[in-house]
């Protein structure tokens, strides 16, 4: 896991930054990559950086790489699961041995092949760079569905690109300010990236999926990879099985690492389903750790969590967060990351890195779960028969929104000082797009579960990848293995959804995952009702925040730009009652503090 970084000349001129500017820079992501650093520049008009995690063969690997020739040189920040599958695929024009046991150098070996090809033939997690020098052509891709990170922008002649956007940010020549649509889906969603788009204005992210090439014709992006379409299921007990053998293999070919492997352990099905495979490969007495705010969530997840941990017989810690550490670290994410926060959970998910960062150097973690086995019953029920939904797209998307989003329209007319309404179309636009690409005409429960796999599960791992980074720490997520995506993608609701006493339309989620746990672990476990991660910080914005909370919005500069005074001291001068709208506008304001200073 790493951190990369370069800026290519879009034409003739060479480069502005020197070495130095480059290496001050590419040292803002030292977290990101704590163990060594390198920087290669290939000519006048190209210079790639890197900072290192190292994680496989520690003593070898370091970037940026070079090939043999000179031709190729590789930043690259990620895991591959399939080096073997990359050694046989490449061996006819690299008959000998690999001389590390590194996935960087099997990663460059295929792409000396395969070209912007190559992220078809990966498997795992990835955001790459890898300029040739013959054709004066850099080539940039990420990941599936958005594990690893990846930010460009182009400026004059240059484009730029980086694991973090607050690297971006920091060069002389990026001017713009906040982008009006994603500032607005920020607020309904506290999601904080809309596509492409980033909060910062020519800050773009490189959509999972995607390769982007940059040569003497110009920049495009190509997407390489997309979901499959027409999948066939059998009997439930016939894809419990199959569902077992999938989720095994994907789990036991993330545990191959140089260094200690452990687990963020929640009290749910999805984080101990994967323990009981860690168990059967590890042993008993694999770390495993849960955070928790003090001090009303000690009193749930926790729990479970013992509860879990009791049943793999692993060696299992809580991490309690206080508020008053809460709140430091809180400013200290931002300011690493050089984005707002997305969820009151992203501050626990930090400490419990950073406290499994002193046992382990790798974590397993449950995300993508939800989006592929439909664990949200009380949206998916939405697009099921007696689910009040229209059969349109465009009437999915108005519901989901009403139900999964934080401030409401109406709410961001009276708060912004320019009008949403226009950003609020291209959004509901952008949203209706992704429904209908998954569930066709009828958007229906397909489209719905489509729609959270597609941008739900990025914001989810691009949280997940901000709060352990920031700890030096890699997470690898089992559930976003695109073998077993691809399996099960796209099954019939009856096997995501079954109805329960006393639940909203759609009943319980996760059905045939459920059924697997009930046969690997306890019924207990296996029935748990899905529960949104829970922190104090409702309580405490009402409470010991309160006066943090007024003078923080009422002396942010960013947002007195952006949001009309009377609305805004209101909403600050009653916490209690705001909620969690409060939430947006305090990662904003304390945004601003880092990158709009003064």
């Amino acid at each position: 896991m790493c951190g990369i970084l370069g800026i290519v000349s879009t034409d003739a001129r060479p480069v502005s930054l020197t070495d130095a500017q480059v290496m001050d820079l590419r040292d803002r992501m030292r977290r990101r990559g704590p163990d060594d650093a390198g920087l290669v520049r290939i000519n006048p008009r190209a210079v790639l950086a890197h900072r290192r995690l190292a994680i496989r063969d520690p003593s070898q690997g370091q970037q940026p790489w070079v090939s043999a020739d000179g031709r190729w040189t590789l930043v690259y920040n990620g895991e591959l699961y399939n080096t073997e599958e990359l050694r046989q695929l490449t061996s006819v024009e690299f008959p000998e041995p690999p001389r590390t046991h590194c996935d960087t150098e099997l990663l460059l070996r295929t792409l000396q092949v395969y070209g912007a090809r190559a992220p078809v033939y990966l498997r795992g997690m990835f955001a790459f760079a890898a300029y040739d020098a013959a054709r004066q052509r850099l080539i940039l891709a990420r990941d599936r569905f958005g594990i690893k990170p990846l930010y460009y922008a182009e400026r004059g002649h240059e484009l730029l690109f980086a694991s973090s956007p607050n690297v971006l940010s920091g060069h002389a020549g990026m001017t713009g300010g906040i982008n009006p649509r994603a500032l607005v889906h920020y607020l309904m969603t506290l999601r904080v990236t809309l596509g492409s788009e980033t909060l910062r204005e020519g800050i773009l992210s490189l959509p999972p999926a995607h390769v982007l090439v940059q040569d003497r014709d110009g920049t495009r992006l190509e997407r390489y990879w997309d979901y499959p379409v027409g999948n066939r299921f059998g009997l439930p007990e016939q894809e419990v099985t199959r569902l077992d053998a999938a989720l095994g293999e994907a789990v036991r070919c993330r545990l191959v690492s140089d260094v200690p492997v452990g687990m963020m352990l929640s009290g749910g099905v999805d984080s101990c389903l994967l323990g009981s495979y860690v168990r059967e490969e590890l042993g008993p007495n694999f770390v495993a750790e849960c955070g928790c705010g003090e001090p009303s969530a000690e009193q749930t997840e926790s729990t479970w969590a013992r509860a879990s941990a009791a049943l793999l017989g692993c060696d299992f810690r809580t991490v309690p967060v206080t508020e008053r550490d809460y709140r430091h670290s809180w400013r200290e994410l931002i300011a690493e990351t050089g984005q707002p926060l997305a969820t009151p959970s992203d501050v626990i998910i930090f400490h419990l890195a950073r406290s499994l960062k002193q046992r382990v150097g790798v974590v397993l973690g449950g995300e993508g779960a939800d989006e592929l086995f439909g664990g949200y019953a009380a949206i998916h029920g939405l697009g099921l028969p007696g689910g009040e939904l229209q059969p349109s797209s465009r009437g999915l998307v108005d519901r989901y929104l009403a139900l999964a989003g934080l401030i409401p329209l109406a709410g961001l007319k009276l708060l912004l000082r320019q009008d949403p309404e226009e950003s609020y179309r291209e959004i509901h636009g952008y949203y209706s797009d992704r429904v209908q690409a998954a569930g066709g005409s009828r958007a229906g429960f397909s489209g719905l579960l489509g729609l959270l796999h597609r941008v739900n599960l990025e914001s989810l791992l691009s949280r997940l990848d901000r709060a352990t980074m920031a700890a030096s720490l890699e997470a690898r997520v089992p559930f976003t293995d695109h073998r077993l995506v691809e399996q099960f993608w796209n099954l019939p609701p009856d096997y995501c959804l079954r109805p329960s006493p006393g639940e909203s339309p759609g009943g319980e989620g996760k059905w045939l995952l459920r059924q697997l746990a009930k046969q690997r672990l306890s019924a207990s476990i296996a029935d748990r009702a899905k529960a949104s991660f829970p922190t104090p910080v409702p309580v405490w914005l009402g409470s010991c925040w309160s006066d943090w909370v007024r003078e923080t919005i009422g002396g942010s500069p960013l947002l007195a730009e952006l949001f009309e005074a009377d609305p805004l001291q209101e909403l600050a001068g009653n916490p209690a009652a705001a909620g969690l709208w409060l939430w947006p506008l305090l990662n904003l304001a304390l945004w601003g503090e880092t990158e709009f200073p003064g």
